[in-house]
């Protein structure tokens, strides 16, 4: 193959193979995520976590949240009763939700689960295991 062709063709397939891994790059990372969920929770011993709060279920949110609203919301509907500490509100809060490695709010401690953020099939799940709701 002459000189000139290779160059001509690298010059093409370059660009070429840039364009379509910038447009096949989104699909690719849907499909990632789609084959391979992150998990509804993390599980753990909290026992002392429950036993500083006097429930079995601990909610870590943010006052103007409306994630957290409705985690309220739905523990008053299913008449489950927590303890919610407000990291906006609270500096010891605040630095407890960093220590437990919090990024999102509502962080969510239901007997042996860890839930973080408003994933409402999970917490009904993790309310049915610790036998607070049939």
């Amino acid at each position: 193959m002459p000189n000139a062709l290779r160059f001509m063709l690298a010059a093409v397939m370059l660009p070429l193979c840039f364009i379509v891994g910038i447009q096949a790059g989104p699909h690719a990372s849907s499909a990632y995520h789609g084959l391979f969920p992150e998990p509804e929770y993390r599980s753990g011993d909290f026992s002392a976590l429950y036993a500083q709060a006097g429930q079995e279920i601990v909610m870590y949110s943010n006052s103007t949240c409306p994630y957290c609203t409705r985690a309220r919301e739905l523990f008053v509907k299913e008449g489950v009763k927590f303890t919610e500490y407000q990291v906006d509100k609270s500096k010891a809060a605040a630095a407890e939700f960093q220590r437990r490695g919090g990024q999102y709010v509502p962080l969510l401690y239901i007997g042996e689960r860890e839930i973080s953020g408003f994933r409402e099939q999970a917490i009904r799940d993790a309310i049915v295991a610790i036998g607070k709701k049939s």
